[in-house]
């Protein structure tokens, strides 16, 4: 009986000791559950300040409050995961519509330039105002890793195709573009015509290089030393036009900015870069006049034609360019300048004779923001930007934009050949060229500028567009791009 008796005291115990911890513990867990404004009630009921009956009442209200800030905070939830959610609407070099990863993007922007040009009073042309561009485009991004541009130019009474391509992005450094864009030769040609400062490109920047073609093209940079590198298969005739034989061009691009990151301070915006292009031609003046880079003629900036081919010339052969450029941004001066070379192998004139022909020229151009700004450089592209204007157009507080003086010394020459062997009239054209440009630039802010440029050209010969040896062209130009 002992025995039984100490067995069942000691189960006795452990069933009341589990029971009184396991109470214990739930009414802890119950109290810390419990807010502080409900342990403040519990505390006025045990001193008698409150009945039990007010304590329900007061538990029960403040349970409501509880549950409307709940499903208030829940709405507040909702709307900010629906803003999250929601595409974002802005203006950021162009107005854009993106979702909030940016794993689709449109953006919307364009360009209109209002020009004026007049000429010495000798000149035959006509002095005149013209739309020399009116261009809109659309860009964007379409499952993150592919991106798109079409824009369209309406300048000049006519409407044509600028861009059109598509471009895989997934390897920043290893990006490729197939369609219709520049074809990457020479600073100042891949360097828009909205952020150069001149109003016209120089001679040779203007009438060696190839331009917009179609293609496809691999390019990236290499940003430690500020290496940019470009190289593309293309038709090797002009934007909008089929391909005028099978042939096709290799053109590529090589540039860097070596002390962007290290270096001597004065030297971090020093920019070099090297271009060629190579292709087989076959293409007849003037039946594939415009499958020829050039459409077989050179023009001044005053749009003056110095050359032309005769009829029935052919080129059958090698074409091959090359390019080198230099450029150093020194806080509010640039100096520019670039050097090309065009060789055209087995030229044909109208007697079937063939010679080894070719096109030269060089430009160095000053530039200098006499208010503080800088020429805005940028290494994705290897080309100037849109510089950033410090104090914006705004006469009410004193501010008056910025000020761009400049000037530019450009020459472009063409084998003796051209004119010793019949390809060219010499009695309206000349083999030579060579100009000076002076020019002031006003800007409003970072989207509008007036510009004013006088252009002197001393030709070699007399030159029938100019009907002289010497042209003088004033151009002014207003400019709005968003």
């Amino acid at each position: 009986m002992v025995i039984r008796t100490k067995r069942s005291n000691v189960l006795t115990t452990t069933v009341f000791l589990v029971f009184f911890f396991t109470s214990c513990t739930s009414l802890c867990a119950d109290q810390s559950q419990k807010s502080t404004v409900e342990k403040l009630l519990d505390i006025l009921q045990q001193k008698g300040i409150i009945t039990e009956e007010q304590h329900g009442d007061l538990t029960e209200e403040l349970g409501e409050e509880e549950k409307e800030q709940e499903e208030q905070q829940q709405v507040v939830q909702e709307i900010k995961t629906k803003e999250e959610k929601r595409p974002k609407v802005g203006y950021k070099n162009g107005f854009y519509l993106e979702t909030p990863e940016k794993d689709f993007k449109l953006k919307v922007g364009g360009r209109a330039y209002g020009d004026f040009r007049a000429y010495n009073s000798d000149h035959p042309s006509n002095d005149e105002f013209y739309i020399s561009r009116a261009r809109i485009y659309l860009s964007g991004t379409i499952y993150k890793y592919f991106d798109f541009k079409v824009q369209a130019d309406f300048g000049k009474g006519d409407s044509k195709l600028k861009d059109g391509f598509v471009k895989l992005t997934y390897f920043p450094s290893a990006q490729i573009m197939a369609g219709q864009f520049k074809a990457p030769f020479s600073l100042e040609k891949m360097t828009s015509s909205k952020y150069f400062t001149f109003i016209e490109r120089s001679l040779p920047a203007d009438n060696l290089p190839p331009d917009r073609d179609v293609g496809v093209m691999l390019h990236g940079v290499y940003m430690p030393m500020g290496l940019y590198y470009a190289a593309g298969i293309f038709n090797g005739a002009r934007s909008n036009e089929s391909d005028a034989d099978d042939h096709k061009d290799f053109v590529g691009r090589l540039a860097m900015t070596p002390f962007t990151e290290r270096g001597p301070s004065f030297l971090k915006g020093l920019h070099l870069g090297f271009s060629t292009s190579y292709g087989e031609q076959d293409v007849a003046y003037p039946d594939d006049e415009d499958s020829i880079w050039n459409k077989g003629e050179l023009k001044t900036a005053g749009d003056t034609e110095f050359f032309q081919l005769n009829d029935g010339v052919v080129h059958d052969g090698k074409r091959t360019r090359l390019g080198t450029e230099l450029a150093w941004v020194m806080g509010p001066v640039t100096l520019q300048g670039e050097w090309m070379r065009v060789d055209l192998d087995d030229m044909e004139n109208f007697r079937g004779d063939r010679h080894d022909l070719s096109m030269k020229g060089y430009y160095l151009a000053l530039s200098y923001f006499i208010t503080g700004e800088e020429q805005n450089y940028g290494v994705s592209r290897a080309a100037f930007k849109r510089p950033k204007i410090k104090r914006v157009f705004d006469p009410a507080r004193g501010q008056w934009g910025a000020f761009q003086l400049c000037i530019r010394y450009d020459r472009l020459e063409v084998s003796d050949g051209f004119f010793d062997h019949g390809y060219v009239n010499e009695r309206a054209y000349t083999d030579r060229a060579s100009g000076v440009t002076v020019g002031v630039n006003w800007y409003f802010n970072d989207m509008v500028r007036f510009m004013f440029n006088y252009n002197h050209v001393d030709f070699d010969d007399y030159v029938q567009d100019a009907d002289g040896d010497w042209e003088d062209a004033f151009l002014a130009r207003f400019q709005l791009d968003f």
